[in-house]
């Protein structure tokens, strides 16, 4: 038999099928020398790969692929491997351009999916990273109740942004995350679900409850959602869930032009401070109306540290939005004010203040809001029985 490269592929392929490597790879390079294949290419990939010589097996990946771009095969790997030098843009194209070909090719319409679910809330993530990098900064302390606190405050913010439920659609929805490109809520609705199943909860929970229940520490519950967030993000994981089916009357609870809670109406107010006189403040206060009506459904409990959070997720997500616009903050002078009627001599923000003059949490909420509505003089709001 003539010694030409095919013989040499196949005295290789012999070695290989006896896991002789390093003497396969000897005879591959003669074949590829004598001739370039795109199998040939495949196999060095193979062989330089089990025997973890990573550099050598990428660049036979990329030979076999630049001469034959239509195996499916050697396209997939070569997608696999642009995924890992974080070429992801080049990765999915290729990807699509299999599927295109064969709609019936698992592994490639499995990584496909990651990808668009990794673009999709690459942002979101960022954001999230953000948060843990300076958690001080955000939340105040490395805590996971703070956290889903913060990001709840934030989602809320974003629901004002509607200009009407009326006409509630999932499209709609998405349009008005665009703004900020952080689609929170449709990601944490997946992630809930996710959490659900893997922590084989059947009660109902929030995805913070969950983890917090299956750990000693707020620390070690905030370290855990980050884990679990990686692993959610990174292997594409999405649920759907099922649309939640919004009536006109409950949606009126979010509307911002006239928020209603439990059939009350918090109307528009005037504010006697010029500085006020924007409509994120009368979205604020409606915010804050609805926290004092309802704490344990807003934050989960009467507290001013979790109000708080709450508010600060909330007027960051407004700045996020409006960034042409100057950056508003919580109500401009209260905080002035506060320190100045307690007569401290060192300033101090304005949560901690009151509760360094309470008793406990709830007694800070209270307080809070009876200085809040005596600062900006307006009418104690009335409980609902």
């Amino acid at each position: 038999m003539e010694k030409d490269s095919y013989y040499y592929y196949c005295k290789a392929e012999a070695y290989r099928q006896e896991n002789q490597l390093e003497t396969a790879i000897k005879y591959y390079l003669k074949s590829a020398l004598m001739e370039e294949h795109f199998k040939t290419y495949a196999r060095l990939y193979e062989c330089y790969f089990a025997r973890k010589q990573f550099d050598l097996a990428n660049y036979f990946l990329t030979r076999s692929y630049q001469k034959n771009s239509n195996n499916e095969k050697v396209a997939f790997q070569y997608a696999m491997y642009l995924i890992q030098e974080k070429e992801t843009a080049s990765a999915k194209k290729i990807l699509a351009g299999i599927l295109k070909k064969n709609p019936t090719y698992k592994h490639a319409k499995l990584e496909f999916h990651k990808l668009e679910i990794q673009q999709k809330y690459q942002k979101l993530i960022q954001f999230l990273e953000e948060i843990k990098a300076d958690y001080k900064r955000f939340l105040g302390a490395k805590s996971l109740h703070l956290l889903a606190c913060y990001l709840f405050g934030f989602h809320m913010e974003l629901l004002h942004i509607k200009p009407s439920f009326e006409a509630y659609k999932p499209d709609k929805e998405a349009q008005v995350y665009e703004l900020h490109d952080l689609k929170i809520w449709d990601f944490l609705a997946g992630f809930q679900r996710w959490i659900e199943l893997k922590y084989a909860c059947k009660l109902t929970q929030s995805w913070s409850n969950i983890l917090r229940f299956h750990t000693e520490y707020e620390e070690e519950a905030f370290d855990l959602f980050y884990q679990e967030l990686y692993f959610y993000y990174q292997n594409g994981i999405f649920i759907e869930c099922e649309e939640a089916n919004v009536t006109a009357k409950d949606s009126s609870c979010y509307r911002a032009e006239n928020i209603q809670i439990y059939g009350q109406d918090i109307a528009q107010i005037t504010f006697k401070n010029p500085q006020c006189h924007h409509e994120f403040y009368q979205q604020l206060w409606k915010v804050l109306t609805m926290i004092k009506i309802r704490p344990y459904l807003m934050t989960g409990e009467k507290s001013l540290t979790q109000t708080n959070i709450f508010l600060r997720g909330y007027i960051d997500a407004y700045n996020r939005s409006h960034q042409e616009e100057p950056a508003q903050t919580f109500f401009p002078g209260f905080e002035k004010w506060v320190n100045q009627k307690e007569r401290f001599k060192v300033y101090r923000p304005w949560h901690k203040i009151y509760l360094f003059i309470t008793s406990n949490e709830e007694d800070a909420f209270d307080l809070f809001y009876a200085d809040l509505e005596e600062y900006l003089k307006i009418d104690t709001i009335a409980d609902i029985d």
